[in-house]
């Protein structure tokens, strides 16, 4: 109870130097909303928490869908694809905790985002409520067209789409390029047969996105630029041949920055220059998917978390390849082969030698033959001559 008389006595305090912060049907204004973006503006400006939402779930969806297959071929490879991840609005984009200095005291107490409920207009505070229009939203989410191809176990993908001006959206494009590698095939031949569909990769994505929004009520228009990236090591297994269970683990990082400028139509005097930079969930991200591989049709769905869950949704996803790999048993074969060749040398030439050693060693041996026999030869000519001379002297 005294936690909630200070929180109460702070609003009431705060409100009396502010001005009233809610439109007739309890909703933020126009200008309560944008001026977050604003860091010059008293009160109602600097306020990177009431906005960081829109970062957060962008950037969410911009680290998805990345990734088809945790191998990549080496032939070649083309994928074709709409690719968007789908992000749930939960109720920890709808608020956020801020604090005030109230008698020398730090008061924390809870507060609306831009994406939170409208206040009770017979009650006014100083707290700045929900965007009506962004209230609605239940869901964070939109497609993107994707375009890859990998040869020899790299993987190039780039990603973008581009939307002309529509009322109050005066732009949107977005680019994104990808790199992956999987190293499978330095180590597949050698597991055992129920481990050779294991395959592993590093994957590195970065993407870049423009969005211009101009209200009905202001000249002008704020620019948001938004830049994600994100790198994964992912890890994939096929218990068959149609399907694949992948799990990836790695950081991912997501930033917005605000430009342009506002002034009122019906005030000039009432302007916004926003300049505020905000940071999204930055940090672990961690994923798991399943693929399918039905002919040339690759559809891939899953669930990842980064700080909040999203869900992948790449199901109008194909892809396409223009040849056919060896499999780890015939790679297996292939080094096996290739081993042999390299040792069947070494053993001609082994061969060679023992050859010539044993035609050496039996010359040497028929040369001592003949030099014993030698002698036999001579003792029958002393003796002849020693008869001789018997023969003589008789």
């Amino acid at each position: 109870m005294k936690t909630k008389s200070r929180i109460a006595l702070a609003l009431i305090l705060a409100s009396a130097t502010a001005t009233y912060a809610m439109d007739d049907d309890g909703w933020a204004t126009t200008y309560e909303s944008l001026s977050a973006f604003d860091s010059s503006i008293p009160i109602y400006g600097n306020r990177p928490d009431y906005v960081k939402p829109i970062i957060t779930n962008l950037g969410t969806i911009l680290n998805s869908n990345w990734v088809s297959s945790a191998g990549v071929p080496k032939s070649f490879t083309f994928e074709a694809g709409l690719p968007f991840a789908i992000v749930p609005i939960t109720d920890d984009d709808r608020s956020y905790t801020t604090s005030i200095d109230i008698l020398g005291q730090r008061i924390s107490y809870e507060t609306p985002t831009i994406f939170g409920e409208h206040g009770n207009v017979q009650q006014p505070d100083n707290r700045i409520y929900g965007n009506e229009n962004l209230n609605s939203l239940g869901v964070f989410t939109y497609p993107y067209l994707q375009l890859a191809g990998s040869f020899y176990h790299a993987r190039l993908v780039l990603r973008g789409m581009f939307l002309p001006s529509i009322s109050q959206l005066q732009k949107f494009n977005l680019f994104g390029f990808g790199l992956q590698y999987s190293f499978g095939h330095f180590f597949q031949y050698k597991l055992p047969k129920a481990a050779q569909p294991l395959d592993v990769s590093l994957m590195f994505g970065y993407s870049t996105s423009g969005i211009g929004y101009q209200p009905d009520d202001y000249n002008g228009e704020l620019d948001l630029d938004i830049s994600a990236y994100t790198i994964n090591l992912v890890v994939g297994y096929k218990p068959i041949q149609l399907v694949e269970i992948m799990m990836s683990l790695g950081y991912q990082n997501s930033s917005m920055k605000s430009s342009g400028h506002l002034v009122n139509k019906d005030n000039p005097l009432q302007q916004i220059n926003p300049n505020l930079t905000v940071k999204g969930n930055n940090g672990f991200r961690f994923g798991i998917k399943v693929a399918l591989q039905l002919g040339s049709f690759h559809p891939v769905v899953g669930y990842d978390y980064v700080g909040k869950s999203s869900f992948t949704t790449n199901i109008l996803y194909f892809k396409q390849s223009l040849g056919k790999d060896k499999t780890p048993d015939e790679i297996a074969k292939e080094k096996e082969s290739v081993s042999n060749a390299k040792t069947e040398p070494q053993e001609t030439s082994v061969t060679q030698e023992s050859a010539e050693t044993t035609e050496a060693e039996q010359g040497e041996s028929e040369a001592t033959e003949t030099e014993a026999e030698e002698p036999s030869e001579e003792q029958p000519t002393e003796q002849s001559e020693d008869s001789a001379q018997e023969e003589e002297s008789f």
